[in-house]
């Protein structure tokens, strides 16, 4: 069993010997390992105490010591991830966003609405639409613009990861310093500037009326469904197949048993691909979209077969499949991301 002294010592040394964000973590993961191995003690000890009927007075003291110390343990390291947090913060300064929200589609156009309606009589504001794989660089005089925005403001902006490209809505005087990340592509990157914000694009992708597909890829569970509307699913398959775990040990066994699990997966992967191929067909009119979220590689082999006037969105954040709220998953879909720079 650790000894008491050496956690308390180890925990108590930290402050006093280090302030850099690197050696908090260095510091955190080695308060995990001696927490892992506390519990590991706790859990010896109840063993001892279920089976022990001799030494029972020494097994119920082990039992006791052990969780105190998991407990102060615990409490260290709550403080640890917190001075770990303050000290990201320092690290980061001005260089982070003031708000990232998630926005329904409806919250989305409000938000929109309210931003187009700021209108300045001194400076221009800014309007910038970046298409999906383009970025500032990409746009015609893109030094003139860069000259525009503030240096912080663009360091920002390049951190934002998106598939669908993103608008941005600035003002000098930063009472508007505003990005977001629609839920499908923006088709044309330009820039603008006027006495109001040019959102009119983005409102009416918002309130466009578009037929998409969507497949969240899993080892095991996959979903593929419709919507011609947006609004609710049209028809819609959760493919569930048993997937093994990976093996933990080592030589002949692990090669075998990853051989069958390689099996099952690939199996999975063709009922999800003729899921897939027969909800596409389904659609008369054909689709404009196909979202993907999941296992981006697990979703590469299931849509082989996919038509190539389809096109894909590979979303960057992954959703999460329950049969009991299938609505949600498109909810999720149609959110939008909101930076505040």
């Amino acid at each position: 069993m650790i000894e008491k002294e050496k956690i308390v010592d180890n925990i108590s040394s930290i402050f006093n010997r280090y302030s850099g964000k690197k050696e908090l973590e260095k510091e955190i993961d080695k308060l995990q390992s001696h927490i892992l191995e506390l519990e590991l003690d706790v859990r010896t000890a109840n063993i001892r105490y279920e089976k022990s009927s001799v030494s029972e007075k020494k097994a119920i003291a082990a039992k006791q010591e052990a969780e105190e110390m998991l407990k102060n343990a615990e409490v260290k390291l709550r403080t640890l991830e917190h001075e770990l947090e303050r000290s990201s913060s320092k690290d980061h300064g001005i260089l982070s966003y003031l708000r990232v929200d998630k926005l329904s589609r409806q919250r989305s156009e409000n938000f929109l609405r309210s931003v187009s309606s700021v209108k300045s009589i001194h400076e221009p504001l800014l309007t910038v639409y970046v298409s999906s794989g383009d970025k500032l660089s990409s746009i015609k005089d893109h030094q003139m613009l860069l000259e525009i925005i503030d240096k912080e403001t663009l360091a920002l902006i390049e951190r934002i990861d998106t598939t669908t490209g993103f608008a941005f809505f600035y003002s000098p005087d930063h009472l508007v310093n505003e990005l977001i990340v629609p839920h499908v592509p923006i088709r044309r990157t330009y820039w603008k500037t006027g006495d109001s914000f040019d959102t009119a694009t983005l409102i009416d992708s918002l309130s466009a009326r578009i037929s998409i597909c969507i497949m969240v890829a899993h080892a095991g569970e996959s979903f593929v469904g419709y919507s011609v509307d947006s609004e609710t699913f049209d028809s819609f398959q959760i493919i569930k197949t048993n997937v093994k775990a990976k093996h933990a040990k080592g030589g002949f066994s692990q090669r075998r048993f990853e051989r069958l699990r390689d099996e099952d997966i690939d199996n999975h992967i063709n009922k999800v691909r003729s899921a897939l191929c027969g909800i596409i067909e389904e659609v008369v009119d054909g689709l404009d979209y196909l979202f993907i979220a999941g296992d981006t590689q697990l979703a590469k082999e299931m849509t082989t077969d996919i038509p190539s006037d389809i096109q894909q969105v590979i979303l960057s954040s992954d959703v999460r499949i329950e049969k009991h709220n299938v609505p949600d998953i498109l909810k999720k879909i149609h959110s939008c991301r909101r930076y505040r720079l």
